[in-house]
């Protein structure tokens, strides 16, 4: 059974160019070394082939370190190799397909943009998480909407289930959405820049600690 409590803290995924095949691995762990609960693996670009090994080798991963393991938009690979969730989008799979193939027991969490209203459906229909967003620029996704930073207010007045914020997150801006008090921050480019993967995450975690506690 999976430990839905562990969707809290930073989320963080891979990313094409600044996790190639040949170093994925050793980044990932460790990420999960330095405290991490919750991976996802994304990447757009790969064959189905070289995303399904790799997804197994992070499932293993991350269930050596006692994490979750998220795969972004491939449910037919998340389905074979009974991966811990599926995160999709809104031009990717369907929620209902997903929850329908992978079941009950596992994680499926939606991307709602700054849409409220879709972030109710999907939570009434069983989703474990929601995630908002971008909040800022992001390096890797530049083409994303930027949303304002109070719909994570709103969200957390009307919703009852774990909220994830995304885009362009770092340990500069990462403040303006901590003290909605959400349940995770999604981070890419923050967490493996200069190859500094520990500081980066310690100093993501201290703000987010300091920031919560006042």
């Amino acid at each position: 059974m999976l430990n839905k409590e562990l969707l809290k803290g930073l989320y963080v995924l891979t990313d094409a160019t600044l996790t190639p095949t040949e170093t994925m691995l050793e980044q990932v762990e460790r990420v999960l070394k330095s405290g991490v609960n919750i991976i996802q693996y994304r990447d757009k670009y790969a064959s189905d082939e070289e995303a399904e090994k790799q997804c197994i080798r992070l499932q293993a991963l991350c269930d050596y370190y006692e994490a979750i393991f998220i795969i972004d938009d491939r449910l037919e690979i998340a389905h074979r190799i009974n991966a811990d969730g599926l995160h999709v989008g809104m031009d990717d799979v369907s929620y209902e397909e997903a929850r329908e193939l992978l079941g009950a027991d596992k994680i499926i969490g939606v991307s709602c943009y700054g849409d409220i209203e879709r972030a109710k459906k999907y939570a009434a229909l069983g989703a474990d998480y929601v995630a908002f967003g971008a909040f800022f620029p992001s390096p890797t996704k530049p083409l994303a909407h930027v949303v304002e930073h109070e719909v994570l207010g709103a969200a957390k007045a009307e919703l009852n289930v774990p909220i994830c914020a995304i885009g362009g997150i770092n340990e500069e801006n990462i403040h303006w959405l901590s003290q909605y008090d959400i349940a995770m921050y999604s981070v890419i480019s923050a967490v493996y820049q200069e190859d500094a993967i520990e500081e980066n995450l310690e100093k993501l975690q201290a703000k987010i600690d300091f920031l919560q506690n006042k």
